[in-house]
């Protein structure tokens, strides 16, 4: 139940009466001033006063309990007690206001629907292809081109799922499930899914001791690893991808491009590809605003820590304290 507001209803009752309180002021004064110019009618002009006061002040208490009663009525159960032809019609533009919003949110809403349905619908069916052209692309003899065939195959997918994921960060606590989860077999499993690029780019895995245990959604949490592994993929030609565990974070280290000063604060806003992004044309500018929010609402942490040329560390804490176990 709302809690009423009385000091708000006291600003708004003062200010509303604010000529009558100036008028009746100037009018105390007045007798003040003639009771000073007038010895002899000081006794008549007090009890005058004192008349006055008592019936002012009762004036004044039934005014502010009718006024109080109406602030009450429609704080509470929002009808108005309407007194005069002004108040009658601004109530009446704020409820022709109040219907229009209504009617405007229940369309943004069906808009939204709309559209989350209709991209649902395109992922799923532009899987068909994606899996009909891996089938045909197997058929071709090993060599240079079929593996850049399949790079490009496997890019398309990943952005396709990228989206799928976007969409379905909006009914995120629908399709959560935290549990304590072994942090190994995860990164291994995905290091083993991206084991090509790291052959092909001849790429270093410095992978150390991360047998710890993390509070979290196995799915959700892989989508934060997967977007800043293929991250320091896409920008690393040389050196190596360093992961370990140390203070409670997991460290993604790379040895790639780097990022510009100026686009650091950035990198984690929807749709900004930055100057990496711009030179190799390779960014969606959704991966990693896709990986901070899934962060945030798993509660964990996502930093990055980078210098333009040499390379990137991405910092995700594992302590979080914030969700229950299912």
């Amino acid at each position: 139940m709302k809690k009423i507001k009385y000091r708000r209803f006291a600003q708004l009752y003062l200010y509303s009466r604010r000529l009558w309180l100036i008028v009746l002021a100037l009018f105390f004064l007045l007798i003040l001033i003639m009771a000073a110019i007038f010895e002899d009618a000081q006794p008549v002009l007090a009890y005058l006063s004192l008349l006055l006061f008592f019936l002012t002040a009762f004036a004044l208490l039934l005014d502010v309990w009718a006024n109080f009663k109406a602030y009450y009525t429609y704080y509470y159960y929002e009808k108005g007690c309407l007194n005069t032809p002004l108040e009658r019609e601004l109530f009446s533009k704020i409820k022709d206001l109040e219907k229009e919003q209504r009617h405007f949110r229940e369309q943004e809403k069906k808009r939204a629907n709309d559209l989350m349905d209709y991209y649902t619908l395109w992922v799923h069916q532009i899987k068909t292809p994606i899996a009909a052209s891996s089938l045909l692309i197997a058929d071709l003899e090993k060599g240079s081109l079929r593996y850049q065939l399949e790079q490009e195959l496997f890019k398309i997918e990943a952005y396709a799922n990228i989206v799928l994921q976007y969409l379905r960060l909006e009914s995120f606590h629908e399709d959560v499930r935290v549990e304590k989860i072994d942090l190994e077999p995860l990164i291994r499993e995905l290091v083993k899914k991206y084991a090509s690029f790291f052959i092909h780019k001849g790429l270093r895995l410095n992978l150390h001791d991360v047998q710890v245990k993390v509070i979290t959604d196995r799915k959700w949490f892989l989508i934060i690893l997967e977007q800043i592994l293929s991250n320091s993929l896409k920008y690393t030609t040389q050196g190596e991808i360093e992961i370990f565990v140390a203070e409670g974070n997991l460290f993604i280290r790379d040895t790639g491009l780097g990022i510009k000063t100026s686009d650091l604060n950035r990198v984690f806003e929807r749709g900004f590809s930055g100057y990496n992004g711009r030179l190799t044309q390779q960014s969606s500018g959704l991966g990693l605003y896709l990986s901070k929010q899934v962060a945030q609402k798993l509660g964990h942490s996502l930093d990055l820590e980078s210098q333009l040329g040499h390379g990137t560390t991405a910092k995700i804490g594992l302590k979080r304290e914030d969700l229950l176990l299912e």
